[in-house]
């Protein structure tokens, strides 16, 4: 298993989509930016209207710039939105709050941590992601079919957009769950090399997502605690969900650090088990050995007079002697449960 953030490559074209709601409809429609580069038509929104625009994909600078210039984006935020190494956080410029957050998710083995920026307005929602594909696919269902949500304002929308990427953490935390226990039940049935590998990959896969998760705990509780004018009280419940849902999921990846500690506790506990055992049967085999290297070594003394020498019951006596403290042996370990 590995890890990787998403690339970002320059040539590919990424995909402009809108949803433009209110309580009683929602519009969709996909902006071709090669075909219609100017983005004017988009900063006019109707009133009691949300826009919602989610741009999929790599982002170039010039459409950068020219969503800054139709929204009335801080050029800061612009230039930040193309950085992937910023932390999890919230920052309130005039007219609009600037979230960023990770959006992580498997892609097979492969571990994705995908940078995703959040702006919020007074009518509108952006969000930009880094690769095409996302964990939103629910939330654009619920605008189509739930006139409640539809009929909330911008900040609910966020507040779906920050729940919906709290839920991929869980995803990712399940499977890595998974992954521990299919590990226990495997070291248990047998312990080897490749044990350790598995057990240091997903603790450094929890390492990764813990590090995105926890500042995001101060995300959604400045959102909740700051008397912006972008959140409606009615709002700051949902905030607060979601929040809990961040410190769960973070209490969960502390969780599975202490059982990967504890699989790697009883790996090396089975490697001492396995290795006991061996030397137990060598010393066991040692032992019996040693009585008969004795008798062995006695009469293999090269003297005239030794009166066994002469008798001819002498060498089938000896044998007789050595196997039976052999099995005078084996039946003594046996009642010390040495066997």
């Amino acid at each position: 298993m590995e890890e990787r953030y998403s690339s970002v490559p320059e040539k590919e074209t990424p995909s402009v989509e809108i949803f433009d709601y209110n309580a009683e409809a929602c519009n969709i429609k996909f902006w071709d930016v090669r075909s219609a580069p100017c983005l004017d038509p988009l900063a006019n929104i109707e009133t009691n209207h949300v826009r919602w625009v989610n741009v999929d994909g790599p982002c170039g600078e010039e459409l950068l710039k020219e969503l800054g210039r139709v929204f009335h984006i801080h050029p800061l935020v612009i230039h930040n939105l193309r950085n992937q190494f910023q932390r999890a956080k919230v920052e309130e410029y005039d007219g609009f709050l600037s979230i960023v957050t990770k959006m992580i998710y498997f892609s097979g083995e492969t571990l994705i941590i995908e940078h995703t920026n959040i702006l919020l307005g007074h009518n509108y929602v952006l969000t930009f992601g880094d690769t095409k594909g996302d964990v939103f696919e629910s939330i654009r269902r619920r605008i189509q079919v739930d006139g409640r949500v539809r009929s909330m304002g911008a900040d609910h929308l966020a507040y779906l957009l920050l729940d919906a990427i709290v839920d991929g953490y869980f995803d990712v935390l399940e499977t890595i769950g998974n992954q521990i226990d299919d590990l226990e039940d495997s070291i248990m049935e047998r312990t080897s090399k490749q044990h350790l590998l598995q057990i240091r990959s997903i603790k450094k896969h929890l390492l990764l997502v813990n590090r995105h998760i926890w500042p995001l705990r101060n995300v959604a509780s400045l959102m909740d605690k700051e008397s912006s004018e972008l959140i409606a009280p009615e709002s700051e419940p949902y905030l607060r969900d979601v929040y809990n849902h961040i410190i769960q999921a973070i209490d969960s990846t502390e969780t599975y650090r202490d059982l990967l500690s504890g699989l790697a506790d009883l790996h090396y506990s089975n490697i001492s088990f396995r290795m006991n055992e061996i030397m137990k049967v060598l010393t066991i085999i040692s032992t019996i050995f040693i009585p008969l290297t004795f008798i062995v070594g006695v009469y293999g003394m090269n003297f005239k007079y030794m009166p066994e020498l002469s008798q001819p019951w002498g060498y089938p006596m000896v044998w007789a002697l050595m196997v039976g403290i052999v099995i005078g042996m084996l039946i003594f370990f046996k009642k010390k449960k040495w066997l």
